[in-house]
């Protein structure tokens, strides 16, 4: 009787410590969860922000410009690099 209860309390004990490992590892995952959403609600709010930027017409001509484009009645003015002096 006695071999009965020792062999349940130690199936008791691998029980209570298999459910304490498997709670640590939910617990680490939930963390790891919270972290990966929160640098995707920051990357939304950023690409939320792009998108109210790209709707205002001064910003895409803005970045059009920076591409090197001009309207069709104006200019393009290459800057030139100074030459340098020959070597001796």
């Amino acid at each position: 009787m006695h071999l009965v209860f020792a062999l349940g309390t130690l199936h008791l004990l691998v029980l209570i410590t298999l459910e304490l490992q498997r709670n640590v590892q939910i617990r680490n995952q939930i963390s790891q969860a919270q972290l990966r959403l929160e640098q995707l609600e920051l990357r939304n709010q950023k690409l939320s922000e792009e998108l109210e930027l790209a709707a205002d017409p001064r910003y895409r001509e803005g970045l059009v410009r920076q591409m090197g484009y001009v309207h069709k009645d104006e200019l393009l003015l290459l800057k030139t690099l100074p030459a340098s002096p020959p070597s001796n």
